[in-house]
């Protein structure tokens, strides 16, 4: 869900969808914040949804610390704006893409300001707007920063390849009153879930099953309506009879078509259905399958 207040809703995306967005707080009247992962090499678009304008707005962005223009909203009807990178020209620009923050043990950076580092501010003013002026690229991403910052983020900011986009023009603008301050603070999701702001990831491994499970599993199986086993069940339940009925069939026949002489005895032990002198032979058959 984005960051929202009264009617305008910001959101970070990155390969086209939508990040989630961890912790999000109403810190005051006028300032929203959340947390949001952040993944190196990956470019993102800042995006914004307002509702209908009845004067100009600006929307300002400031990354890492270091401002820059945004976007001018004039009065309309609602719409969606976006952010994706640093106006090199009119049809230009250099896209925001998650960077890895190099680190250093280097005394000369002791003294780096690292005051805002790790967070992307959108905000929200009331705006006049005056003539155009040229697109002027004014941010320059961090640089190294000492291995005992107390801001080591994990991530910076930075600027990929120029490439091109839709035609933009830029118009010097006065800001008035703000409106509201949005505050995405960017970090590698681990950090996140180390520090209890995103959920602990799923563990892939499976685990083995309890005797419980295996048990529902069983009964599973027994009352599958697979038609393979289903055929396999009766073909074996009609086997079964067929060989029933046959061995009764075959033993009836040998009692009542075996003779006996007259003074001749059975011997002890000896069945109707086997084999002897004065009767014939009998086999049980067999039903094959293949």
């Amino acid at each position: 869900m984005p960051l929202t207040f009264n009617d305008i809703s910001v959101w970070i995306e990155v390969d086209g969808s939508e990040i989630p967005i961890f912790d999000a707080k109403h810190e005051n009247n006028k300032e929203v914040t959340g947390w949001i992962p952040s993944e190196t090499g990956k470019e993102f678009c800042i995006k914004w949804r307002t509702g209908i304008r009845y004067s100009g707005l600006a929307g300002d962005i400031d990354i890492d610390g270091q401002p820059f223009s945004g976007r001018v909203m004039r009065a309309g009807d609602a719409q969606i704006f976006s952010v994706s990178g640093v106006a090199t020209s009119n049809t230009t620009e250099k896209p925001f893409i998650f960077s890895r923050l190099e680190l250093t043990d280097d005394d000369e950076y002791l003294h780096t300001t690292t005051s805002g580092l790790g967070d992307i501010k959108v905000v929200f003013s009331y705006a006049t707007f005056a003539e155009a002026i040229a697109p002027r690229s004014t941010y320059t991403p961090v640089g190294k920063v000492h291995e005992k910052a107390k801001k080591a983020t994990g991530h910076k900011v930075g600027l990929g390849e120029e490439k091109l986009k839709p035609y933009s023009a830029t118009v010097r603008t006065i800001r008035h009153d703000v409106i509201v301050k949005f505050i995405f603070k960017y970090r590698p999701i681990e950090m996140l879930r180390a520090n209890g702001i995103a959920p602990a990831e799923m563990k892939k491994d499976k685990r083995a099953a309890t005797p419980a499970e295996l048990e529902v599993l069983d009964l599973t199986q027994d009352v599958s309506d697979d038609d393979e086993e289903r055929r396999i069940r009766d073909l074996q339940a009609e086997l079964d009879a067929l060989q029933r009925k046959r061995r009764k069939t075959a033993r009836v026949k040998s009692e009542s078509s075996v003779k006996r002489e007259p003074g001749v005895k059975r011997e002890p032990g000896s069945s109707s259905a086997g084999r002897n002198n004065n009767g014939p032979n009998v086999s049980l058959g067999v039903v094959d399958l293949t």
